[in-house]
């Protein structure tokens, strides 16, 4: 998985032209931002910089990240009797601009200041290829310090570029994500209330709702958000979850929810991992990813579209506990679900109320058992059997035996149900499985 995930399964394979998939993407360079083809722009959205297609990398990053609204509220006065450049029906209140000012003004600040003077390049683009180094090749705070400090003395007297990483994380912070930290304490062995908690764990936890309003907010997804609704879909051919009948049948069972084609659709990943490896010490690490299927194939398995959630952080199994973990992520998702955030759509320049579902999870046996409270050992540990199953115990070894459980999926005119010999001696399937 961890091969896949870093270096794809085919060189070169960013365009899933073989699943199905018209060409979507392209220019992907450890120089430069991917490219999008097909990169909407929104009618009348214009900044200091230009329209969308104007910018360079860093400024698109800055915007991506901003969000129309930003723009939407700090432009100059319209000439009278021209169009406004708020969505149809929409006002500046309609958008969360409380603060946004003097949160952001810094950064577009940086993106127009040269890293020196005559320089073309900018000081945020200086400072977010070292931090991307940085990611990459694992550098400490340290190394970081004393590269930022040898460029210092490289460049000219009136460069901008910070001196070391606490001030380069002052000036990206607001680019980045919220992160809460949720403290857990150890419980007290008396009841005191003057007696001073002591911290457990502490479990940082990545707000979903921002990034999938990014995911509309940039003109590189935005259009490609309800790609799910306007793709063909061949007959007896299923090159993503859309094309199933599992999607059809929810949107038969919720049709609201799916009547707002920007609605998004998700999947939960939960799996653990020993991050010392199988001789270091013992810890275990639990991530929690989140993916959205409204993108196509060619994107949605990218590793830019797995949000990272939280990483449950215990030095054993979290076992039964994990849902005392997914409690944040169970209630931001019941948000989106019944409720909804406002959000802004760069390629229709509107703005939408948009909710999300969860609509599948990925895990495997061990990890289903602890996360949807079903019990995955003994002989009813299949979810879909349940109590009707046909596994049994070992006779001498009392372990459970799944040996000649899957026959009874067959059709009822095969011949293996009939075999008396390569299974269960003497014993033909006649039942039917009982599917959900």
């Amino acid at each position: 998985m961890y091969d896949i995930c870093m270096k794809g399964f085919v060189d070169g394979y960013y365009n899933w032209t073989a699943h199905g998939e018209a060409q979507v993407l392209e220019n992907y360079d450890d120089q430069s931002a991917p490219v999008c083809l097909e990169t909407p722009v929104a009618p009348g959205m214009r900044t200091q910089w230009g329209g969308y297609e104007q910018m360079n990398w860093d400024q698109r990053m800055v915007y991506d990240t901003i969000g129309p609204q930003f723009f939407l509220t700090h432009q100059e006065p319209e000439a009278e009797g021209a169009s406004s450049s708020f969505p149809a029906g929409a006002s500046s209140y309609d958008y969360d601009v409380s603060g946004l000012s003097e949160r952001f003004f810094d950064v577009v600040q940086a993106v127009d200041q040269p890293l020196y003077s005559g320089c073309d390049q900018s000081q945020l683009a200086a400072v977010a290829r070292l931090v991307k180094i940085k990611a990459e090749h694992n550098m400490s705070e340290r190394c970081y310090d004393h590269v930022s400090q040898w460029a210092s003395d490289l460049l000219p007297r009136d460069h901008t570029l910070p001196s070391n990483y606490y001030n380069t994380k002052k000036m990206i912070r607001d680019l980045g994500l919220p992160v809460e930290k949720i403290h857990a304490y150890k419980p007290a062995r008396d009841r005191n209330p003057r007696r001073k908690k002591f911290p457990y764990v502490v479990l940082r936890y990545l707000p979903l709702t921002p990034r999938l309003q990014r995911l509309y907010a940039s003109p590189a997804t935005a259009e490609h958000m309800t790609w799910h609704a306007s793709h063909v879909t061949e007959e007896d051919f299923m090159c993503h979850p859309s094309d199933a009948e599992a999607w059809r049948h929810f949107d038969r069972t919720h049709p609201n929810f799916a009547l707002e084609r920007r609605n998004i659709r998700l999947g939960l990943c939960i799996d653990g991992f020993a991050p010392h490896g199988q001789y270091g010490r013992t810890y275990s690490c639990w991530p929690v990813i989140i993916t959205p299927y409204n993108l196509p194939p060619g994107m949605c398995m990218k590793s830019e579209y797995m949000f990272l959630t939280m990483v449950i952080p215990d030095p054993s199994n979290p076992k039964r506990l994990i849902d005392v973990y997914l409690q944040p992520l169970i209630d931001e998702l019941l948000q989106l679900w019944h409720v909804g955030v406002q959000t802004h759509d760069y390629a229709t320049n509107q703005a939408f109320m948009m909710r999300a579902a969860l609509m599948w999870t990925v895990n495997d046996l061990p990890a289903y058992g602890m996360a949807f409270g079903w019990s995955t050992a003994g002989i009813m540990g299949c979810p879909i059997c349940m109590d009707d199953t046909s596994a049994f115990y070992l006779q001498h070894g009392r372990k459970a035996c799944y040996f000649d459980c899957h026959r009874w999926f067959l059709p009822q005119d095969h011949p293996y149900r009939r075999n008396k010999k390569a299974f269960i001696k003497n014993r033909q399937e006649r039942n039917i499985a009982r599917l959900g």
